[in-house]
């Protein structure tokens, strides 16, 4: 789109890292002979953790390796769900298209959670406990067939910003890989991972694999920086501002870079007092179009597609040309690897462009991103689509726009298998539940976001409650997604979130008269209590049959009906049988009809069970 555009800042000689660099050549050699390689590269912002990966990256393609390089999508304060993998499968396709179409053989459905150009038909509608384990499985499979006879080096860039999907995947992966010719290389970000950061657990368990081997990236020492100086200047530079640039970015590559240039196009480096206004001095430098188009681009994610941003900036076609032109001769923006959009050469200025903009000014670059990719779907990648609109119109803070985007999403999660983002999705549905007008809230519908607890197809299912005889003319409730997130918290062993969901549901049913939907909830308290290992569940699963007693129809009694979309979490009034079941989860439940897509669901939950003949006192329904 743009011609070669000559920049100054980044040096052109690779500047020391010869230990590091040896231990990833050395990964590659035992990786081509078979003996599958895990390392994990950390390191503070900008101190050269892309540039390592840069040159190992080329030396092994020059080997004959295949570099299949994802990164870890940042939209505002999202993350994509499995984004790293689906960008680097997607690399993989490419380069090995025949090895991989076999290494796929006969489970493209699936596997086109994270890879959509795999699929040929409409994925079924099954979800259980097992089909996240179902997915990773087969993706390790895949993995190690696609590197049976050719090294695979896969590249996880900035694993601080990847979804907990991302997260649990790697961590499968990197656990059960036994074979083939594979390196898998993932960076991350050493200086945001505070106490509570959600990847600070996972490092701690790859830690204790020995199969794991974990680089941390120092500061250059004075050395370094002085030849990293006169890499950028091609010119051996004065030592003493070599003593200046070295105290001032205290060996940070990046900032070396920026004080190196500011330098030598004059600026002194003392007139930047924070490290913001270090980072912002260039962007500030160019022209207020070249600016503007910054800002957009800071808002819209880690990289922005060119036709979404003409959309966005509402220029003119040569003056939005020009902008990029200054930004990408300024070494701010680059172009992405397929040519086809932009980003900024390093997060730390994007971090600092975005946090200068102020908070309508955020409000209105996040409206403006959703108007345009709402009017044109076609401007982003199809994968990416749902979840980016929820993203735009959420941080849009419009409750009307962004709770139907935010459900969307969270259907699109749950397709991919995706249940931590559909956990959070929901969530973030809740929090927007109340401030949405009434007329949005009645225009959803139940069968079109949830599955978890079906509605009814009669008033007398909902204990008698007038909420009509249609699913497609019953609208949605705050409590139908409370049952999709506690179900969505089981998937993804967030179990103690899913305990409080189901709790805070019972609570609010207290003032309903609804024993049956009291009863599923119970059931999942039973559930969830038992996983926690914080009793049996029996006294919980009592409670749901004294809810199920009260408002039992003549002739029936409920129980399990194996032939839900959920199996023992669902509950459907069956005709009574002439003795009670025994079985595993004789409990009661209660659903509608199964859809004719769903299949049986297993459940890991159901080793044990309580037989009808031991009763303990039972409770109210909604207590």
């Amino acid at each position: 789109m743009l011609a070669p555009v000559e920049t100054r800042s980044v040096s052109p000689v690779f500047v020391g890292r010869a230990d590091e660099l040896h231990t990833l050549n050395d990964a590659l050699s035992r990786a081509a002979a078979g003996e599958p390689q895990a390392l994990l590269i950390g390191g503070e912002a900008g101190v050269g953790k892309t540039r390592l990966v840069e040159e190992f990256a080329a030396a092994a393609h020059r080997s004959g390796a295949v570099v299949a390089l994802g990164g870890c999508v940042e939209i505002g304060a999202d993350g994509l769900p499995f984004a790293p993998f689906s960008t680097a499968l997607r690399a993989l396709r490419r380069a090995l298209p025949d090895e991989l179409a076999a290494a796929a053989a006969g489970q493209e459905e699936e596997l086109a959670r994270l890879l959509p150009e795999l699929r040929q038909t409409v994925p079924p509608r099954r979800h259980e406990e097992e089909g996240m384990a179902r997915l990773f499985e087969l993706t390790a499979r895949l993995l190690e067939r696609a590197a049976a006879e050719r090294t695979v080096v896969l590249v996880l860039e900035d694993l601080h910003w990847a979804d907990a999907s991302t997260r649990h995947l790697l961590s499968y992966l990197l656990r059960t890989l036994r074979t083939g010719r594979l390196v898998v290389l993932a960076t991350y970000r050493a200086d945001d991972i505070h106490r509570r950061h959600p990847l600070r657990p996972l490092l701690a368990e790859l830690d204790r694999l020995r199969t794991v081997r974990r680089l941390e990236l120092a500061r250059f020492t004075r050395d370094e920086v002085c030849r990293q100086i006169a890499g950028i200047l091609a010119a051996e530079p004065d030592p003493a501002q070599v003593d200046d640039i070295f105290q001032r970015s205290d060996g940070n590559a990046f900032f070396v870079e920026e004080l190196a240039v500011a330098a030598h196009e004059g600026c002194c480096t003392g007139l930047t007092d924070t490290l913001r206004d270090l980072l912002l001095v260039r962007v500030e430098a160019l022209p207020e179009s070249a600016q503007k188009v910054a800002r957009i681009i800071a808002e819209g994610g880690s990289t922005v597609e060119y036709r979404l941003l003409d959309a966005v900036a509402r220029l003119a076609e040569d003056e939005l040309l020009e902008a990029l032109r200054a930004t990408v001769g300024a070494n701010i923006l680059l172009t992405t690897s397929d040519g086809d959009g932009y980003r900024f050469r390093h997060s730390l200025v994007r971090e600092a462009v975005s946090d200068d903009l102020l908070p309508g000014e955020r409000a209105r670059l996040n409206r403006r991103y959703a108007e345009s990719l709402q009017a044109d779907p076609t401007l982003v990648p199809a994968d990416e689509r749902v979840m980016r609109l929820a993203s735009y119109w959420y941080h849009a803070h419009d409750p009307a726009k962004a709770l139907p985007a935010v459900l969307d999403a969270s259907v699109e999660a749950r397709c991919r298998r995706a249940y931590s983002e559909q956990l959070r999705l929901l969530e973030r549905a809740m929090e927007l539940w109340e401030a949405a007008p009434e007329h949005i809230r009645a225009a959803l519908r139940p069968v079109d976001y949830t599955e978890a607890y079906p509605p009814p197809s009669a008033p007398e299912r909902r204990g008698g409650t007038p909420s009509g005889s249609d699913p497609d003319s019953t609208p949605l409730r705050y409590l139908d997604l409370m049952a999709e997130a506690a179900v969505a918290g089981r998937y993804c062993g967030e179990r103690e979130r899913a305990l409080k969901i189901a709790k805070r549901a019972l609570r609010l049913l207290q003032d309903e008269d609804d024993p049956l939907r009291s009863a599923w909830f119970w059931v999942q308290r039973s559930r969830l209590t038992h996983s926690l290992g914080r009793g049996s569940g029996r006294e919980e699963l009592a409670t749901a049959r004294t809810c199920c007693a009260a408002c039992r129809p003549t002739g029936c009694t409920p129980r399990c009906s194996p032939t839900s979309p959920t199996g023992p979490t669902s509950m459907s009034p069956v005709p009574r049988p002439t003795a009670p079941p025994n079985g595993p989860w004789s409990t009661p439940a209660w659903s509608a009809p199964a859809r004719p897509s769903s299949t049986p669901a297993r459940s890991s939950a159901s080793s044990w069970s309580t037989p009808v003949t031991s009763r303990p006192a039972s409770r109210s329904c909604t207590r």
